[in-house]
């Protein structure tokens, strides 16, 4: 699956219930595969926004087996950057 980042802006959400608090920070970005094309929300926990550019999911190191055999997709999302073409090196005589 491929995924692009547009975008650095994280979006942060402060969140309380009872006597916990926290942030929710998030990145936009637009994920897309032969079935569907959609914006989506990167989950970035306390990490940096990723730069912008072209990414691809690792899914065999996003898929684990949950408490009851089903399969669970990680909360963040491990992005690996797609690597962009270099120019061929010209020869030297």
């Amino acid at each position: 699956m491929k995924v692009t980042i547009t975008s650095t802006h994280v979006d942060e959400k402060k969140w309380e219930k009872g006597d916990r608090s926290g942030l929710i920070r998030t990145q936009e970005a637009t994920a897309e595969c032969p079935r569907f094309r959609q914006r989506i929300r990167l989950d970035l926990g306390k990490n940096d926004p990723y730069p912008l550019g072209e990414y691809t999911v690792d899914l065999e190191e996003a898929i684990s087996v949950g408490d009851f055999g089903d399969l669970k997709l990680a909360r963040r999302l491990p992005l690996v950057p797609v690597a962009s073409a270099k120019p061929a090196l010209a020869k030297t005589a």
